[in-house]
């Protein structure tokens, strides 16, 4: 188990080695393409439209293929897309290229989620989700920390390349290691996971797609907890997208220094991914959605303080780096508490298309989110309203979602 957890987390950091990876060297592609605050949300739109159309299928893809060949198949899109990111030469055209690259995320996060799954034990599905998917804040923290190192020594478009290589040979290493789990799901001993499509669809009482995504979408506290995804898709698209380029010019940091606080705002990822879901797993076991909205409800107040306190006063620099590390640790630590709750609710047969509808309405904020928070900062010639407009917003859905609960 301890071996499958292990590949599970190496394979999800390269989303935050590509994701997290490029946003890290922004400031570098703002100065070479002249990319306004607005322009530097397109990237999140062009990324996440793919990844949200895709979302519905990439779950059923992996129901019926398994996690090994469908882990393969998104980090290899993900690999060969950012290494195309080196010989562009506009940022249209990586906005073109972007589409491809939130193709293999979209294909990645259901696999590894249906993976580790498949694996915990039921009493620690949030931990074991929160420590998988920490990979991706390990990957966010490790590629802020080099790659505008590598960019200002060398170039943004070798950085960025490298990171490429690293990711499609971390995706041939994970298909070699993984051993993929065969789930029992009836007495013939056919496995989700080997089984053929035929025998897949019989063993889910002859559902079809249509009929198998119907069945979850009428579930309504399923739902319910996809709506309240759409507040830490906004949450983590406003943050991940904009926060290198809110460093340099709204507080006036240097590209390295900057690079290091995207660092610390994944450090907080990581930690929150991990204590959120063991917080989850032991306190709110019977109740995990009342502790989602705690989280939502925190998560809006951090975005109301840095639209407060780090534009009306002297702010000390310690300051800074304990709400970067609160800031991260809950609209990117997340995940684990979240799929969790998805988990139980879908159930082991439906998991990967369950995530895959989540993952829909999260991308949609992911999506919409650095568009309007870019044009707010546009408008005002800084973020400050739009930390306190999105943080509001997020406040709002998530009281929504414990009234209707």
């Amino acid at each position: 188990m301890l071996k499958t957890v292990l590949i599970l987390f190496l394979s999800y950091t390269t989303v935050g080695l590509c994701n997290n990876g490029f946003f890290s060297i922004l400031p570098f592609l703002s100065e070479e393409f002249a990319i306004s605050r607005v322009q530097i949300g397109y990237y999140s739109a062009f990324y996440f439209t793919s990844a949200a159309l895709l979302a519905l299928f990439s779950g059923n893809i992996v129901d019926r293929f398994g996690p090994k060949r469908s882990i393969l198949w998104g980090m290899g899109c993900m690999g060969l897309t950012l290494f195309c990111y080196g010989w562009s030469t506009s940022y249209q055209l990586i906005l073109f290229l972007a589409i491809f690259a939130g193709l293999g995320m979209s294909i990645l996060t259901p696999s590894v989620v249906k993976g580790t799954s498949i694996i915990a034990p039921p009493e620690k599905q949030a931990l074991f989700l929160g420590l998988v998917q920490a990979g991706y804040s390990v990957g966010s923290i490790i590629a802020p920390a080099i790659l505008p190192v590598l960019a200002l020594n060398f170039s943004w478009q070798i950085s960025i390349q490298i990171t490429a290589i690293l990711t499609l040979l971390i995706g041939l290493l994970t298909y070699i290691f993984y051993q993929e789990q065969k789930v029992k799901l009836n007495k013939n001993n056919i496995s989700e996971t080997t089984g053929t499509l035929e025998q897949v669809k019989q063993i889910n009482n002859g559902l079809s797609f249509k009929e198998s995504f119907l069945s979850i979408f009428i579930n309504k506290r399923l739902f319910f907890i996809c709506i309240l995804g759409i507040a830490f898709g906004i949450a983590e698209g406003s943050t991940c997208s904009h926060f290198t380029i809110f460093l340099t010019r709204d507080i006036g940091l240097n590209k390295i220094v900057t690079g290091l606080g995207f660092a610390i705002l994944f450090i907080g990822g990581v930690a929150g991914m991990a204590g959120l879901g063991w917080i989850s797993d032991s306190f709110f076991k019977k109740n995990r959605q009342s502790f989602l909205f705690l989280m939502g409800l925190f998560a809006g107040t951090i975005f109301l303080i840095f639209s407060i306190f780090f534009y009306n006063l002297q702010v000390h620099p310690f300051f800074i780096i304990i709400n970067t590390f609160f800031l991260g640790s809950v609209s990117i630590g997340w995940p684990g508490a979240y799929f969790a709750l998805v988990g139980e609710l879908a159930g082991e047969k439906q998991a990967g298309m369950a995530t895959g509808l989540s993952l829909f309405f999260i991308r949609t904020g992911l999506l919409l989110a650095p568009i309007g928070f870019g044009f707010i900062a546009d408008l005002n010639a800084s973020y400050q309203y739009s930390w306190f407009f999105f943080g509001i917003l997020i406040i709002l859905i998530s009281s929504l979602f414990l009234y209707r609960k």
